[in-house]
């Protein structure tokens, strides 16, 4: 039955009085397992509008093949059907079937665009998994700059921002449009605490195992005059395979950026990589429906800063790592505070679709008694890279 006929509701979601956070909406009378093209249409409207929509009251599971093909569909210009962090590794085989993946990121073998994070153990006979396999959670203590949050302060309800990113491979590989988001298995308890840990003494209170998010439009709202004309103009050059890059340095730990240690891995270390594949992007980014425009940075990948203050301008190149980093802190803090998160508490079996090339996200931690948080996560690497917004088009 076409959605005009049924009773679909798309509801924008009230944050309260003292939150800045404009963005999310809740949907209610979408099936996303027998989408039609009008639910689509639907669905594509709304989420560059709300750029964040939360999918309540699905009467089943949504399948992997269903999660893939509504991914998909936000990018008809792409055929490869590509995984937005390229080719999975082998990982395990169970009965005689391949598993690949990481062991935090395990593929789902019939829909292999589809994985698994979280942490714990899925649930039986889930999707050719074997008897038992659990999924290796994020742990801040091998990521993060000391000190950390010691086993009994995690147990005890506190919590870090693991990694604030938009996803994308940022090398070779467009980042994709939309992520999609299918809570399996939550953990159960008492909302966790949030340190930001760079001594403000900033904290916040969220549900465990939240996704916190934010709108590149408010990062872009609060800079400076001037550095609002230095980010219409300029782009950041990523590292090669900025993941491998980083996986020997520290994060700072409220999660935006890493600490300047030269704990890098070399660039002639990493596997094989060409200047060609490395990712150049604007620092602002445009909404293609609504025209409304984002900050958009990931301060952990970045390398290396081309700077203008104007179209016309001089431009700066900045390759000291550790000015690149204070650069983007300068961007990036404004907007980390409280009042510009939302985090989201999934319930099981909602959906959440979020429009990745405008908000940034975090997985947080929680307490390892709280059980499994198990999710589906789909994103497919899209046709094309971002391009700048022209600021005179800003809406």
């Amino acid at each position: 039955m076409p959605s005009a006929i049924r009773n679909v509701k798309v509801t924008p979601m009230d944050h309260g009085l003292k939150s800045n956070v404009d963005f999310g909406a809740t949907v209610h009378g979408i099936d996303l397992n027998n989408l039609t093209d009008s639910d689509f249409d639907i669905i594509h409207a709304a989420l560059h509008k709300h750029k964040l929509l939360v999918f309540k009251e699905q009467p089943e599971m949504l399948l992997p093949t269903k999660q893939y093909e509504l991914t998909r569909r936000f990018d008809p210009d792409e055929t490869t059907g590509g995984f937005a962090h390229g080719v999975d590794p082998f990982l395990t085989s169970h009965n005689g079937v391949d598993i690949f993946g990481l062991p935090n990121r395990p593929a789902i073998p019939e829909q292999p665009q589809v994985h698994i994070l979280g942490r714990g153990e899925v649930p039986e006979n889930h999707y050719q998994f074997p008897p038992g396999f659990k999924v290796k959670g994020i742990d801040h203590r091998y990521f993060h700059l000391p000190p950390h949050l010691t086993e009994e302060e995690r147990e005890g309800g506190k919590s870090r921002f693991y990694q604030w990113h938009f996803d994308a491979a940022l090398y070779n590989i467009p980042p994709p449009r939309v992520g999609c988001l299918l809570a399996v298995r939550t953990p159960k308890g008492p909302d966790v605490k949030v340190e930001w840990g760079d001594g403000t003494g900033t904290e916040m209170a969220i549900a465990p195992g939240a996704t916190a998010m934010v709108a590149g439009s408010r990062a872009l709202e609060l800079l400076s005059p001037e550095l609002k004309d230095i980010v219409y103009n300029s782009r950041i050059e990523y590292a090669p395979h900025c993941f491998e890059w980083m996986s020997t340095a520290h994060s700072t730990r409220l999660g935006h950026t890493i600490e300047t240690e030269g704990l890098e891995k070399p660039l002639d270390k990493l596997k094989p990589w060409t200047q060609d594949k490395v990712c150049t992007y604007p620092m602002v980014w445009e909404n293609p429906v609504t025209g409304e425009h984002s900050l958009q940075v990931h301060g952990q990948g970045a390398f290396k800063l081309f700077l203008k203050s104007s179209p016309d301008g001089e431009e700066t190149v900045i390759s000291d790592l550790g000015e690149v980093r204070a650069f983007l802190h300068k961007l990036m803090r404004p907007t980390l505070e409280p009042s510009n998160i939302y985090a989201h508490r999934h319930e099981e079996q909602d959906v959440i679709l979020w429009y990745n090339r405008a908000l940034w996200h975090s997985i947080t931690e929680f307490p390892e008694s709280y059980g499994p948080r198990i999710m589906h996560q789909c994103n497919v690497a899209a046709s094309d890279h971002p391009v700048a917004a022209q600021r005179n088009a800003a809406v």
